[in-house]
């Protein structure tokens, strides 16, 4: 799924989500075009990063 899926999943903003790849809180592959594609594990991942962050834990 393209970032703007995960985004709608998810209910984190697009850029937040960039910011949890750079800081190596969830990882992408790329397509040969540039975009990012996401696995239906990332939805997961993102949840799980939220409820960390949501308990104090920081990035």
């Amino acid at each position: 799924m393209l970032i703007g899926e995960l985004s709608r999943r998810t209910g984190v903003s697009e850029r937040l989500l960039r910011y949890y790849e750079r800081t190596g809180l969830i990882d992408a592959e790329r397509r040969a075009n540039g975009y990012r594609e996401y696995d239906d594990r990332t939805v997961e991942a993102v949840r799980r990063v939220r409820a960390l962050l949501a308990a104090g834990l920081p990035t």
